[in-house]
C-alpha cells in the first residue's frame, strides 16, 4: 500500500492530534520511540499499527489518538530525526583551529551515522516511490555540503585555503568522500578501527585543502557511545 503524500520538508504532525497533558505527550513520546524500533527492525512496509502498539505497551486504538495512520507515524518519526540531525551536526563554537573544527565535523557526521543508519536505510527505502522523502534525503546531503562548503569559504577568506579552489565543489567531494565511507564501515559492516578512521579523514580533509595539521586534531576519537565494527 502506497504512503500518503508527505509535505517536504517535513513539518510536525497533525496539532489537532498532539496531547495536552503531560502523561498524553509522554504517551506519544513512548509510542515514537517504539515505533522507530518497530521501523527498523521490519522495515516501512512490512510494519502494522498493531505492531507499534504492542511494542509500545498500549491499545491499539491508542495510536489513533495521536495519529492518522502508519504513515502518520512515520513522518513524525523522521521529523524528529531531521531535529536531532540538526543538533548532531553542530560544531562546537569553542573550536577555531581549522584542523579541529574538520575533526569534529567528521566525528559528529559518523557519530550521527552510527546512530541513525538503520532508520536512514529505511526512509532510503520509502524514497523510492515516495518523492518527498527522497528530497528530504538530498536536502541532509545539501544541508551537510553546505556546511563544508562555509567552512571552506571562511578559510579562503582567512588566507588559510587557496583562493582559487572551487569551494562548492571540494566540499561536495569531500563530503561524498565521508558519506560513501560512512555507507561502507557502518552499513555494510566492514571492519575498521574508530580512531584510526578519525584521523585519516581529518588528515586527507586537512592535505586535500592544503591545511597544515599536528597530530592535536586527531586526540578525541568517535563518540564512545556508538556502536562501530571494530577490527
Amino acid at each position: 500500500m502506497a504512503m500518503k503524500t508527505v509535505a517536504a520538508p517535513l513539518a510536525a504532525t497533525n496539532t489537532e492530534k498532539d496531547p495536552l497533558t503531560d502523561r498524553g505527550r509522554r504517551t506519544r513520546e513512548n509510542l515514537l520511540i517504539e515505533a522507530r524500533k518497530v521501523f527498523e527492525d521490519k522495515g516501512y512496509p512490512a510494519t502494522r499499527i498493531s505492531d507499534i502498539a504492542e511494542a509500545a505497551g498500549v491499545a491499539h486504538g491508542t495510536v489513533y489518538t495521536y495519529f492518522e495512520d502508519k504513515a502518520d507515524v512515520f513522518k513524525a518519526v523522521v521529523f524528529d530525526l531531521t531535529t536531532q540531525l540538526e543538533r548532531e551536526w553542530r560544531i562546537s563554537p569553542e573550536l577555531s583551529d581549522p584542523v579541529d573544527r574538520i575533526a569534529e565535523a567528521n566525528r559528529n557526521f559518523l557519530d550521527s551515522y552510527s546512530a541513525h543508519s538503520r532508520l536512514l536505510e529505511v526512509v532510503e527505502q520509502v524514497g523510492t516511490t515516495e518523492l518527498e522523502y527522497r528530497a528530504l534525503l538530498a536536502n541532509f546531503r545539501h544541508r551537510y555540503v553546505e556546511r563544508a562548503v562555509a567552512g571552506i569559504r571562511r578559510l579562503q577568506k582567512e588566507g588559510i585555503v587557496e583562493r582559487e579552489l572551487d569551494a562548492y565543489l571540494a566540499g561536495s567531494a569531500l563530503c561524498a568522500m565521508v558519506e560513501g565511507f560512512g555507507r561502507q564501515w557502518l552499513v555494510r559492516r566492514e571492519q575498521h578501527d574508530p580512531q584510526l578512521v578519525s584521523d585519516t579523514l581529518t588528515r586527507l580533509w586537512a592535505n586535500a585543502l592544503g591545511i597544515e595539521h599536528s597530530e592535536t586534531a586527531t586526540s578525541n576519537p568517535p563518540h564512545p557511545d556508538r556502536i562501530y565494527p571494530l577490527t
